[in-house]
């Protein structure tokens, strides 16, 4: 068996945590590092249950309806007329999904002898939160709320789970604006500090939270919000995370997606060239989410040989560029059983 890891951006077409987790196990076994809960509650429409939960709380409400076609096509919310919106006011719901998941867990690493194994819970960043759910303004506004809320759910699944959870911080947002914005992406990093966002969110949280940052452009019903024309966004973003990053929170994985989720991998050894300057801490494994169904596995071979090829070395872990919750089931399992395989390779 080969050094590379699988990895799971977090959601998957279960019919429920269990069953989720058991599929991403059954498909990977010891190649996994972290084993996501599947985010069942949530796996196909992402942010879009947090957002109703925090409708239905009173914390927000509608300004603005949409279709959720799109992320374009979403709907807008505010905070209802005579209340200041704070962080108490929230529970996205991570603490439970950690309760339910926990005990599912440590059955099946005890069932597996995989005591190296660690439960993964995904989190967007408070800019992607605050930004779906408000827009612009809301950020502008709001932004210290969704920070304070996501701060209490990770301080309070820490305490829950201790060092065996890892909290992957979901940064799609931010690397859509970088993508979009390439050529300008060093500027608007520069005057936007995105990466000093993610950063703080990390240091917010308890000393020794360990975290893995996925950086994402997007996948709603399948489809990525913006195509890069190159990896150099990507790698800027991500040295400037690492850059930025507390010392005494770990930072185990980032992940950066290769492709996305209607777009496959390109076929263009200039596309990855930009992974020559990706620089990470050593401690911290790089999984390259390239991972995708329409090329061939022997086409999707090819595609890691130019990504380490370019990296210099081998990559930690292979993936997806996202979580597998926005594709039917049998595709997901496919996908799954993919991974392990280039992995292998």
């Amino acid at each position: 068996m080969g050094s590379r890891g699988v990895h799971f951006v977090g959601s998957f077409p279960g019919t429920s945590t269990e069953d989720a987790m058991r599929a991403m196990l059954d498909a990977a076994g010891t190649r996994l590092r972290t084993l996501p809960t599947g985010e069942t509650r949530r796996y196909e429409f992402y942010i879009q249950p947090i957002i109703e939960d925090l409708v239905a709380q009173g914390a927000l409400e509608v300004k603005k309806s949409g279709t959720w076609r799109s992320s374009r096509e979403r709907t807008i919310h505010r905070v209802p007329s005579g209340r200041e919106l704070t962080g108490d006011m929230m529970d996205l719901g991570y603490l439970a999904e950690a309760e339910e998941a926990l005990p599912i867990f440590r059955e099946l690493r005890a069932a597996r002898e995989l005591p190296e194994l660690t439960l993964q819970i995904g989190m967007p960043t408070d800019l992607t939160l605050a930004f779906i759910a408000m827009g612009i303004s809301g950020v502008r506004s709001h932004r210290k709320a969704f920070r304070d809320a996501t701060v209490r759910h990770i301080a309070a699944i820490h305490e829950l789970v201790g060092t065996d959870v890892v909290v992957q911080l979901e940064a799609t947002a931010e690397m859509v604006i970088m993508a979009k914005t390439q050529p300008l992406h060093q500027r608007v990093e520069a005057t936007l500090r995105l990466a000093e966002g993610i950063a703080t969110l990390a240091e917010s949280a308890p000393a020794g939270t360990r975290f893995g940052v996925h950086l994402c452009v997007g996948s709603m019903r399948n489809k990525s919000r913006v195509r890069m024309r190159d990896l150099r966004p990507f790698v800027e973003l991500a040295n400037s995370v690492v850059r930025q990053w507390p010392s005494d929170r770990p930072l185990t994985y980032l992940h950066g997606p290769l492709a996305a989720g209607d777009i496959p991998p390109s076929a263009d050894p200039a596309f990855y060239a930009p992974l020559a300057d990706l620089s990470l801490r050593a401690g911290t494994n790089f999984y390259a989410g390239f991972v995708h169904d329409t090329p061939t596995v022997a086409e999707q071979g090819e595609t890691l040989r130019l990504i380490e090829k370019a990296l210099g070395r081998p990559v930690d872990g292979v993936a997806s560029a996202c979580g597998l919750g926005r594709r039917p089931r049998p595709i997901a399992d496919a996908l799954a059983a993919r991974a392990d395989t280039l992995a292998a390779t």
